[in-house]
């Protein structure tokens, strides 16, 4: 256990007790040094402890002008009385008081990078293993040193060292579905990314892109279209390193609510990408894969091929959810953007660079069955699927300036724009897209995201690592 010296000095004037400027020292269980502030106004010390520490057993030893003392001889006993948060505790000893106030750190800071495309080289932006293990442990350590990677002009937050709490990566890991693009391991990747995040106890969080689960149709008319037996091996691979890096964070605690998932349960057999919610420091946090209308599939077996479904039962299940959790600040993200790139549209449609997909088997709401669709048509993309889950969206709190919160990647660089639904003019999504790492113009990569507990996100700064 982490314990941190607590030197105060501060009096407080009591009726019947003499008081005087002394020092009183606390060892706090539980945090470390940097991790406190303290401040002295009018003889009150107030301490501000990291979000979520545990006030239980908080004070364990106490040491007055110098000397231990016994914390029995203390009035209340430090180490057995009950300490709430924003609450004055006035401890005498020998005729003297000393004031302490603790609060709790509202601030926290998210940092979100994609598209690492692991050894993947030219054409993809690819970054190295080594360059993105620098790049990590930059992240892992950012104001460490005391140093200020970024300043924020959020008032109460500005002279806040920005420190990392937790981390997203926003897809397209590595090559193409797997370690050499045909695996289906992602072991490059998660040696750079995920178990430096263990071995620093900073959660980390990834979803997948479309070069991590098969698109419905690869590129152009090549016939590789949809799962193929391999193909739908290497999505197993995919979620199976997702879902065991979250169940690794779900076992350490570090979430106020463990990470779910969003399924059809009526197709459970069936191949599903499983977006997933967990809440962090009291902010909700929604997590798409490639996006929220990924088709699911039943797996293709020797030369057959795989038969697709519509996502509505995965939307219904968000739908219902977020109706659940209304009064939750949320952030959201997915691989796509929703703006950003040319050909944004058709991405949202399950369309290939020629405008060809592949329809559901069953009837969709959201057009996963309709055929017709013109290539990169944005009335279609805005009406099927982006105004309705913009709709949902809306329903959770944690809005800024009446905008929900969201991020993505895929487009290799950064982008910072606003969809307004086309129904409700009302319904607003901000957008931060961020760069990939290997992208020479926009290197190393990512967004420094200021978060207040229960509140959501404040300020979101684009910064390289």
């Amino acid at each position: 256990m982490m314990k941190r010296k607590l030197t105060t000095l501060c009096t407080l004037l009591l009726v019947g007790i003499t008081t005087a400027w002394a020092q009183m020292t606390f060892t706090l269980n539980g945090v470390t040094y940097s991790d406190v502030a303290e401040t002295n106004s009018k003889g009150l010390t107030t301490v501000t402890l990291p979000s979520g520490t545990n006030l239980s057993g908080l004070i364990s030893d106490v040491v007055v002008d110098g000397f231990p003392v016994d914390a029995n001889e203390v009035t209340p006993n430090p180490t057995t009385t009950t300490i709430n948060y924003d609450e004055i505790k006035v401890f005498t000893y020998n005729n003297k008081a000393y004031g302490f106030r603790f609060v709790e750190d509202v601030w926290f800071c998210a940092v979100f990078f994609s598209d690492c495309h692991i050894n993947q080289g030219s054409g993809h932006d690819g970054t190295s293993q080594e360059d993105m293990t620098t790049i990590m442990n930059n992240i892992l350590n950012m104001g460490k040193d005391g140093t200020k990677k970024v300043s924020f002009t959020t008032a109460g937050a500005t002279n806040l060292i920005p420190k990392t709490s937790i981390v997203f990566c926003l897809g397209d890991i590595d090559q193409d579905k797997g370690d050499d693009g045909s695996s289906g391991t992602h072991t490059n990747f998660l040696n750079c990314t995920a178990e430096l995040a263990k071995t620093a106890g900073i959660p980390f969080i990834f979803i997948a892109g479309n070069h991590d689960l098969s698109p419905d149709y690869w590129t152009g008319d090549n016939p590789d279209k949809g799962a193929t037996t391999s193909g739908s091996n290497a999505d197993d691979e995919t979620i199976s390193a997702i879902t065991d890096n979250n169940n690794y964070w779900n076992g350490k605690g570090v979430f106020d609510e463990n990470i779910t998932y969003f399924t059809d349960d009526s197709k459970s057999s069936y191949f599903q990408s499983k977006p997933f919610t967990f809440k962090f420091k009291d902010v909700r946090f929604y997590c798409a894969q490639t996006y929220w209308f990924q088709k699911l599939y039943k797996k293709p077996f020797l030369f057959t091929s795989a038969t697709y479904y519509a996502p509505d039962g995965v939307i219904s299940a968000l739908n219902t959810f977020v109706e659940n959790h209304a009064d939750e600040a949320s952030v959201w993200m997915q691989h796509y953007p929703w703006l950003a790139g040319s050909d944004c549209n058709r991405w949202w449609l399950d369309q290939n660079d020629k405008g060809l997909y592949i329809p559901s088997t069953d009837t969709s709401i959201y057009g996963s069955s309709t055929s017709g669709i013109a290539y990169n048509d944005a009335t279609s993309a805005n009406t099927l699927k982006k105004d309705p889950l913009s709709a949902i969206m809306m329903k959770a709190a944690g809005k800024v300036d009446g905008k929900v919160q969201h991020f993505s990647g895929h487009y290799h660089r950064f982008a910072d724009m606003t969809y307004t639904s086309t129904v409700v003019s009302d319904n607003k999504v901000h957008d931060y897209t961020v760069a990939a790492n290997g992208n020479t113009e926009q290197s190393n990569n990512a967004f420094v995201v200021l978060f207040k507990r229960g509140e959501g996100v404040k300020e979101v700064i684009q910064t390289q690592f």
